[in-house]
Parts: structure tokens; C-alpha cells; sequence
């Protein structure tokens, strides 16, 4: 084996593996924390239940965000939400002749809803403090199935969905501390390193012909 050609080439191969993985990955270095939240859109212009320009609030204002339910022809988009404390859900009329009415709630919940038949372009709010399961209906459309429910869960989310709470869920990958692609890019460094010696120096020893170390000898 000439020992001049295997170090010539295996310090060639180490350097180009060592460029590659002090390469820093595009996706470790994105910053979740810059998203910004939707929850600061203000829908209503009013409060304390007066009503001006088709807009009404029916409760005060909560630090979890909005989730937006469309008020169309015999139907409620989505007919289920599900939500975390302090959310607002805001009712908006695409369709003519339409109300929100409740039917159940929470035992020391106080949500009123908005019974008055109201058309297209109106809007309606509240934010839910209390958890548990809100049923409401459209009265003049109730015999054809016009009718939704707000469910507000620690989660803000179908428990059946996965995700919830408990002891088996999954670990998010980046409360490890250190994101998952810079282990990723320093293993497969690693790797290609001592593979790259490998074959390097099983080419150089076996690889070459036999008259290819001494070319003088017959």
C-alpha cells in the first residue's frame, strides 16, 4: 500500500466531510418564537352588548385568541369548536335570518348568546372563561339540523384526537434543548468520516493491481 497516496486522500476526505458538517442546517436555525399570533384580531367595535353596525360583543375580551364560526344557510361552520379558556368565538352571517340561541352550558357559566333574528354581514362574540360544553341552535332552522356546540378544554382540542394531556404523550423534539437536526447533521459527519477512511484504505490496500506499488517487477 503506498502510505503517501492513503494519507493524501484520506486527509481529502476528512476535510470535505468537516466543510460539510460545520455547515449549519436551514431548519435548526428557523426561530419559532418570531410567529406571530392571530389572537389579537379585533372583530367587534363594541362592548357590554351594544350593538352599532352589525357588531356585538357578548362578553369581555380574553387573552386566548379567536376561533370563527361562519352563520350560513341552516348550518353552523363548524357545527363544533373546540376551545381553551378565554377564547372568543366569534359568530359571523353569511346567510339571512338567523340567531344564536343557547340551549345548554355550565352550570355557573353566564353566556346569554343573541336570540334576535339577524342577516348577512352581522357579527357576534364571546369569550368563554368556564369549561365545559355549550350547546346553542338557530330556532327558525332548528327542525333542519341548525345547531353547533362550543366545547372548552384545557387543551382547546378534541381529547380524541391525540395530543392531550397525560403521561404517554409524545415529547415535542425541541424542548430537548438542542434542535434534532444539529444531531442529525453532526452523527451523519461522524459517520461519513470514518466510512470514508474505510473505503480509502481498503482501495489503496486491495484495490490497486499488483504491478501498480512495484511496476518494475515482472
Amino acid at each position: 500500500m503506498n502510505r503517501r497516496d492513503f494519507l493524501k486522500t484520506a486527509s481529502g476526505v476528512t476535510g470535505t466531510a468537516a466543510v460539510a458538517g460545520a455547515a449549519p442546517p436551514a431548519v435548526a436555525q428557523e426561530d419559532d418564537g418570531n410567529e406571530t399570533s392571530s389572537g389579537n384580531e379585533t372583530v367587534g367595535n363594541e362592548s357590554g352588548g351594544n350593538e352599532t353596525d352589525g357588531n356585538e360583543t357578548g362578553g369581555g375580551g380574553g387573552g386566548g385568541g379567536t376561533k370563527t364560526v361562519a352563520v350560513v344557510d341552516n348550518e353552523f361552520q363548524p357545527a363544533e369548536v373546540y376551545v381553551k379558556p378565554g377564547t372568543t368565538v366569534v359568530w359571523e352571517w353569511e346567510g339571512d335570518g338567523h340567531n344564536v340561541v343557547v340551549d345548554s352550558q355550565p352550570d355557573d357559566a353566564n353566556w346569554e348568546g343573541h336570540e334576535p333574528i339577524e342577516n348577512s354581514g352581522f357579527t357576534y362574540e364571546h369569550t368563554f372563561e368556564t369549561t365545559g360544553e355549550y350547546a346553542y341552535y338557530c330556532s327558525p332552522h332548528q327542525s333542519l339540523g341548525m345547531e353547533g356546540t362550543v366545547i372548552v378544554n384545557e387543551q382547546g382540542q378534541d381529547p380524541s384526537a391525540g395530543g392531550g394531556g397525560g403521561g404517554g404523550g409524545e415529547v415535542d423534539i425541541h424542548q430537548l434543548g438542542v434542535p434534532i437536526q444539529a444531531h442529525f447533521v453532526g452523527l451523519a459527519t461522524i459517520l461519513m468520516i470514518l466510512v470514508s477512511l474505510v473505503f480509502t484504505f481498503y482501495v489503496l490496500k486491495y484495490g490497486e493491481s499488483p504491478n501498480a506499488s512495484s511496476p518494475n517487477r515482472k
